[in-house]
């Protein structure tokens, strides 16, 4: 900083800003709990537990940043769900599989499943479309334009790797394509989906449809 102000970023350019936030990640906090004396065990820091939230003293659960997974509130309140049901005799388990991670910036950006690089490591077979939100109506009115959805999909059985989106109302979009993911559907299901017009919800219509190669609006 020179005069409160970045003169300089890492790809060269040059801005000025009147505030930082600066993300350096979190780690699990279980020191002084006396987890020793209960016999929990640990590693790294973090609580063990098992698809049932229980850790390795029946009886004892843990949920949330402890146990070092996806540390979000949301996260923690379905583990906490789940360890409560199975505290009561139920037989739940945590689910994984679609988290979405969203990140309230303007434009909002939303988040889950795989990205393109990691699906590209789990399989040959992948594929991906972009919608862009200057294509869609609602956005225009809005004036908020600026923005894209993407789809990665496996291109024989078409199901959903992961999906980003950025732009506007992105963490509310993303739901839509966190059910299709928790319910194995493919991007046919979603292309052939009635969405209210002019919504931005048609902006993961759109992406479906592109990722189908019968792009309507683009």
């Amino acid at each position: 900083f020179n005069g409160g102000k970045l003169v300089s970023a890492s790809n060269g350019r040059k801005f000025s800003a009147d505030l930082v936030l600066l993300a350096v990640g979190r780690k699990p906090r279980t020191e002084n709990l006396g987890l020793e004396n209960l016999g929990v065990k640990t590693e790294g820091g973090r609580i063990l537990v098992n698809e049932k939230m229980e850790t390795s003293v029946p009886g004892v659960y843990a949920v949330g940043d402890v146990t070092g997974g996806f540390m979000l509130a949301h996260v923690a309140m379905h583990e906490g769900i789940v360890a409560a049901e199975n505290a009561m005799g139920l037989r739940s388990k945590a689910d994984y599989r679609a988290v979405p991670r969203c990140v309230y910036t303007q434009p909002e950006a939303a988040f889950v499943g795989l990205t393109e690089e990691e699906a590209r490591k789990e399989s040959k077979n992948v594929e991906t479309a972009l919608f862009p939100f200057s294509a869609n109506g609602r956005a225009a009115t809005l004036s908020e334009t600026k923005g894209v959805a993407k789809l990665v999909f496996d291109g024989e059985l078409k199901e959903i790797l992961g999906a980003q989106v950025v732009g506007p109302e992105a963490s509310e979009l993303v739901h839509e394509l966190v059910l299709a993911m928790k319910v194995e559907a493919t991007v046919e299901d979603l292309a052939g989906m009635m969405h209210a017009h002019p919504t931005l919800s048609e902006t993961i219509k759109e992406v479906a449809l592109k990722a189908e190669k019968m792009p309507i609006h683009l």
